[in-house]
């Protein structure tokens, strides 16, 4: 519970006047006139059943019964006005600091959760704090009117009192005993949600693979069984909390009951007044209302609590502090441009790239690389090789910052890299891995991706060889690639992400296996003019290839096997 209130807190920080303006209507606006509304109700029965009220009266007691509501309607607009449209800011808050701390993630390791947790994560679980907080704002609003009615109800008939507020601690006491329950439907209600959601996704991702194996009818009917089984899991959680608001109700109807007969009793022999009776009966309904609202809010604290493990899970050690980070969406203005160079403290010129003891060992596993070290020069072509799984793309992931290295030390100029995922960026570093990400955009966009200098986009699609194929499009650079570049080959696909690295125009160019979808001449030209840049600009290529052109251009090649180097000539 104390990690809930600590999110509660940080929801009514983000914006501290606003949500002060909103608590301080429900409770003086709502409350506050509504036991004020009570009070005249209560002169008015007593006054005309004592035959008292005067024509002045009448007028007076009318017109403060209209006032009142007329009142709470105003303050219900404003409160309308300073709270709509919260809802989604503080959603969108949780979303983007989850995905911030994804995306400080090593850029090589898989998520901590599986996809269909994470999407059922920012799709639900991100929903639930927000919700929790508006229903404790609403409560803070009924407590303030039970607390005034249950002094002006005490000062009248303290037994009959006790038995109006006597349903809330039994409720209490009802959560307690459930609380095990209540936790286990809701977990059980989002871990069937997870498992679908996985399988979507699944099948989003790898349609081509299904299609291939004639594997259509096994997934969904594995996607229908997840389906059902959620479903039954939403109607168990569903069944269950309608139950537990029904046991609210009735235990409340039953204090009403119980209470209406007493007061009955105490009307026929007079020692209970009309104006009295009314003032309690106009008190039941909010009471009621606070009770129920009471038990929901002490339920929702357990899901919200199952939700926060499932978000730690996500963004791990000090994960309230991560996620209520409160810098601005940008939503009435456009966000700062990203800053054009990065972290140059060891030199913006490359004049040699030493990598020495550097180790990674995958988790549960003893597979990764051991002590690999060696040297690259300024304007030289260094090629990796060795079998598969000998650790190639491993070594390059760990260089770059993408797998964290377990030892070893990477120098540039002869200066600590103290951060190789900052620091290994163009224009330092650029970088075009073994299975390029594409977005479903245009064939530019994916090239520029953000980058305001055009200027480099024509020499790039020149040296990765990806002119004709663009000449052949009809609209050109504009073609749109489709979901997961489904409207270009394999080759194209990698040709793309190969001009995408060199638009950059960077001093490292760190290419894995890039020329493997291509047919023979034109991967014999992709490494003819990688070379002619390497010759007139001084880039430095750092490759990992197998390929036959490619080693004819090597001043260096560095062989792999097991993960350790073994030879280096």
């Amino acid at each position: 519970m104390r990690d809930t209130l600590t999110v509660l807190r940080k929801i009514y920080l983000f914006y501290p006047v606003q949500n002060t303006t909103v608590i301080l209507l429900r409770m003086f606006g709502f409350a506050g006139l509504g036991v004020l509304s009570g009070v005249f109700i209560k002169r008015y029965f007593d006054e005309a059943s004592g035959q008292a009220l005067t024509l002045n009266g009448l007028l007076f007691l009318t017109a403060m019964l209209m006032t009142v509501p007329l009142v709470q309607a105003i303050t219900y607009y404003i409160d309308l006005g300073l709270s709509y449209g919260r809802t989604e800011i503080v959603r969108a808050i949780f979303r983007r600091n989850i995905l911030r701390e994804i995306f400080k993630r090593p850029g090589a390791l898989p998520l901590p959760v599986d996809q269909g947790q994470m999407m059922n994560i920012m799709r639900s679980d991100v929903t639930v704090h927000e919700g929790l907080y508006w229903d404790l704002t609403y409560l803070s609003a009924f407590a303030v009117f039970s607390i005034g009615g249950l002094v002006m109800l005490g000062s009248v008939d303290w037994p009959v009192t006790v038995i109006l507020f006597a349903p809330l601690p039994a409720i209490i006491m009802i959560v307690k005993w459930l609380e095990k329950q209540i936790t286990a439907y809701y977990r059980a209600e989002r871990m069937t949600t997870d498992r679908v959601l996985g399988v979507i996704s699944d099948i989003f991702n790898y349609s081509q693979a299904l299609k291939i194996n004639k594997a259509e009818r096994p997934f969904l009917n594995r996607l229908a069984g997840l389906g059902e089984e959620r479903a039954r899991a939403g109607r168990r959680n569903a069944v269950f909390t309608t139950a537990l608001a029904s046991i609210y109700d009735n235990i409340v109807n039953i204090g009403i009951a119980l209470l209406l007969l007493l007061l009955s009793d105490k009307l026929r022999n007079g020692s209970f007044s009309i104006g009295s009776f009314t003032l309690f009966v106009f008190f039941l309904g909010y009471i009621s209302n606070f009770t129920r609202l009471f038990g929901k809010v002490l339920t929702n604290f357990k899901s919200s609590a199952l939700s926060l493990n499932r978000i730690e899970g996500v963004i791990g050690e000090r994960y309230l502090v991560k996620l209520t980070q409160n810098d601005s969406l940008f939503l009435a203005s456009d966000p700062p441009n990203p800053p054009d160079e990065p972290d140059e403290s060891c030199g913006p010129l490359l004049g040699n790239l030493h990598i020495d003891g550097l180790s990674y060992t995958f988790p549960n596993s003893k597979q990764g690389i051991r002590n690999i070290s060696f040297s690259i020069r300024q304007g030289s072509f260094t090629v990796i090789t060795g079998k598969m799984g000998s650790g190639k793309t491993t070594l390059l992931r760990v260089m770059l910052g993408l797998l964290p290295k377990a030892s070893g030390e990477i120098k540039w100029n002869g200066r600590l890299v103290p951060n190789a995922a900052d620091f290994f960026v163009p224009p330092n570093v650029a970088y075009t891995p073994q299975v390029p990400y594409l977005f479903s955009d245009t064939i530019k966009a994916n090239i520029l991706l953000g980058y305001p200098d055009e200027s480099q986009i024509t020499a790039a699609i020149h040296q990765s060889v990806l002119e004709e194929d663009l000449n052949r499009f009809e609209m050109g650079a504009d073609t749109l690639l489709g979901t997961k570049g489904v409207n270009l080959s394999g080759g194209q696909l990698q040709r793309t992400a190969a001009a995408r690295m060199l638009v950059r125009d960077a001093q490292l160019l760190v290419m894995d296996d890039v020329s493997s979808a291509l047919d023979v001449d034109t991967e014999k030209r992709l490494w003819e003019r990688l070379n002619e840049l390497r010759s007139s600009k001084g880039v430095t290529l750092l490759v990992v290839t197998q390929k036959e052109y490619a080693l004819k251009y090597a001043d260096q090649v560095i062989v792999l096997e097991n993960g350790e180097m073994k030879s280096v000539s």
